[in-house]
């Protein structure tokens, strides 16, 4: 039979096709990248979904008042989006009053469907300067102080928070792969607390790992490191609630951001006299619609 004519069965599609998506499961990233790269094509509709569902979550005017119809609730809703816009505005020219010029800032439109990864897509590519390995921020720490009119009590942003690496980049969209995820590179850090009425970075070099669902693993802290009761009288041990922080000198950041807060310390059943602490991000995954994308900066400038 003439091969032109030949029609293979269901069943051999279907297994040819089971075997060619087991076979790209083994494949390392750089063959299998560039096919990646045809999903920016969806980035605007992932956008619009990303940007509806946002909107959902924001509440309306409260249903018991007597005022309450449909267009009083749209207008309160639009007030919170005016509010919220007025807010970015007001972080952007924070940045570029701060000379900032190559933070670029982006939007979140879809995050990983797969169980086992923690990263996100980014409505930003190398057509607007996005490389592999720059670092997302939600937002950024400024290094001003009282010399710049900054006075103590003054309300700060509470979601300064460092999510991950950028780590596949295409010409309009970008994945972000977390630093929860289980194949992120790991990062020095430093554990920051609250030590009666100021904060104290310790002195204990560690480095944190992925340890998948959104969460962080600081693996085999020596005993004596560890305050399990919260009751230390030296107030240098780690404690539950304790911020991590990437460290001073870390290569490509210019300041320490801030990662995630220690929510669990783990006896390790192996080593008696280490523990395992469990980090999560302090940035509300279901809040997250702007990122900032800080290119790496060399460590000679880091450390200035």
């Amino acid at each position: 039979m003439h091969w032109a004519h030949y029609r293979p069965s269901k069943k051999a599609v279907f297994w040819s096709l089971m075997l060619l998506s087991a076979l790209a499961v083994f494949l390392p990233p750089r063959m299998t990248n560039v096919t990646k790269h045809a999903t920016q094509l969806l980035t605007p509709l992932q956008d619009l979904a990303q940007f509806v569902t946002f909107q959902a979550r924001i509440p309306g005017a409260p249903t018991t008042d007597p005022d309450d119809t449909p267009l009083a609730r749209e207008l309160a809703s639009k007030s919170v989006q005016i509010t919220q816009l007025r807010g970015e505005l007001a972080r952007m020219q924070t940045i570029r009053d701060l000379s900032i010029p190559a933070a670029l800032q982006a939007h979140v439109v879809a995050w990983d469907i797969a169980s086992m990864r923690d990263s996100a897509v980014i409505e930003r590519g190398s057509e607007l300067g996005v490389r592999s390995r720059d670092w997302v921020a939600t937002h950024l720490v400024i290094d001003r102080g009282g010399a710049t009119g900054i006075r103590s009590g003054e309300a700060v942003i509470a979601q300064e928070t460092l999510l991950g690496r950028v780590e596949l980049v295409s010409p309009y969209m970008s994945r972000v792969k977390l630093l929860s995820d289980l194949d992120s590179q790991p990062v020095e850090i430093r554990f920051v607390g609250l030590r009666g009425d100021e904060m104290r970075m310790l002195p204990t070099p560690a480095t944190l790992h992925g340890l998948g669902r959104g969460q962080m693993i600081v693996r085999d802290v020596p005993y004596d490191l560890i305050d399990t009761g919260g009751n230390s009288t030296d107030g240098l041990r780690i404690r539950i609630g304790d911020l991590v922080t990437s460290a001073p000198d870390q290569i490509g950041l210019p300041v320490p951001l801030v990662i995630g807060r220690v929510v669990e310390i783990r006896k390790d059943p192996k080593e008696r006299l280490v523990y395992d602490v469990i980090v999560e991000s302090t940035a509300e995954r279901d809040t997250i619609r702007f990122v900032h994308v800080i290119p790496l900066v060399p460590n000679a400038v880091a450390m200035d």
